[in-house]
């Protein structure tokens, strides 16, 4: 069964001139907890009293998520966790041979022995542990691997693959988790970003390939560009893979506007399931069929993620665009007068045509509008 780990409280907080407030925070994870993710990670609550205090009233919600909170490779850091109460800890450290010569002035071994002493401490006080080997897919396979397995020995409970700077295709990930999981008896987290346009494809790619937990945050808020979209992996699961699961779709649009007015990040008009564009249908072939059917132009329907279905009525609608549309304004004409309002929208060169502008040139040709709400 797959998981869905949300990343927005820590993440998202990551985002570029991003912060939210405690309120804001508990807010998000109690949308979070509803929506039904299994995971909520809540933040480093080493980084400032005001994380450390929102990581643990979170973790004292009572959620049905199990609360992680991020952490180096430290006990001081493991030790902030437990104060916070919280289920998991997120052990990070990266050991590509560039990272560890030119920044740790380390080698593997000494990497190894520092990540498992703090498996061990942190397993030694009841915490379950998910350790990320930062940058894992451009990190040498052989000590990915050496890292890997250690860290399973010392007790870790997940193994988190980030594609840290969003280098991968879905292929190679693919390639990378099924080698992995020949090579490991594991579980497997996947963290990618979002640098390529690539993170809900190789997410997807990952879990095809055995991950079986998919980080994500709202509106796919992270550092630079972002991680996965909630709202694209949990709807592709749905509909592309048919993963039954508890998760309540028809708040996506909800959580989302919450998070994009926190963050003061917009959501745009084109963006995936949440985005305003998502449902609406602007070509009059396309039009007349999704009046006939809409799958035959939409993978899922409007109404499971919480959104309306909308026409777009400006130079690309046909007769059955403007027929629905007058139809949804009530008002009633005959064929000449909704081929002039045909002629009128054809000639439009820029933009929609809007309910103003009908209800004018009906009134201009005198048409009887039997009722107008």
């Amino acid at each position: 069964m797959i998981q869905i780990l949300d990343s927005t409280l820590r993440e998202g907080e990551q985002t570029p001139g991003v912060t939210f407030n405690i309120e804001e925070k508990l807010k998000i994870a109690n949308f979070l907890d509803d929506f039904g993710i299994d995971i909520i990670e809540a933040g480093h609550p080493r980084v400032s009293k005001d994380i450390f205090k929102a990581v643990k009233e979170i973790s004292n919600q009572g959620f049905n998520a199990e609360i992680l909170a991020h952490c180096r490779a430290i006990n001081e850091d493991i030790d902030t966790a437990r104060s916070c109460v919280v289920d998991w800890v997120g052990i990070f450290f990266c050991v590509s041979n560039k990272r560890l010569e030119n920044q740790f002035r380390s080698n593997l071994e000494k990497a190894i022995d520092l990540v498992t002493k703090s498996i061990e401490y942190a397993k030694s006080h009841g915490l379950k542990v998910r350790y990320t080997p930062e940058d894992a897919v451009r990190t040498e396979y052989s000590s990915l691997l050496k890292i890997s397995k250690a860290s399973i020995k010392a007790g870790a409970d997940r193994i988190s693959i980030a594609d840290t700077v969003g280098a991968m295709t879905p292929k190679k990930i693919y390639d990378l988790f099924k080698k992995l999981k020949s090579d490991l008896n594991a579980k497997f987290n996947v963290h990618c970003h979002n640098d390529l346009g690539l993170a809900t494809a190789n997410s997807l790619a990952a879990y095809e390939a055995g991950a079986t937990t998919i980080d994500v945050s709202v509106n796919g808020l992270g550092e630079r560009v972002g991680i996965a979209p909630l709202s694209e992996i949990c709807v592709a699961l749905h509909c592309a893979y048919d993963i039954k699961n508890r998760w309540k779709l028809d708040m996506l649009p909800q959580i989302s506007q919450y998070v994009s007015h926190a963050s003061g990040i917009n959501i745009p008009q084109n963006f995936p399931i949440v985005g305003d564009n998502a449902f609406y249908h602007n070509a009059g072939l396309h039009v007349a069929a999704v009046l006939n059917d809409p799958s035959f132009y939409e993978i899922i329907p409007a109404e499971i993620v919480g959104k309306k279905r909308n026409f777009v009525l400006d130079k690309m609608a046909g007769i059955n665009t403007i027929k629905h549309k007058l139809k949804e304004m009530n008002i009633e004409t005959d064929d000449f007068n909704i081929s002039k309002l045909m002629n009128y929208v054809k000639s439009k060169e820029k933009g929609q045509v809007s309910d103003y502008e009908i209800i004018s040139l009906l009134n201009e040709s005198e048409i009887n509008t039997v009722a107008y709400q």
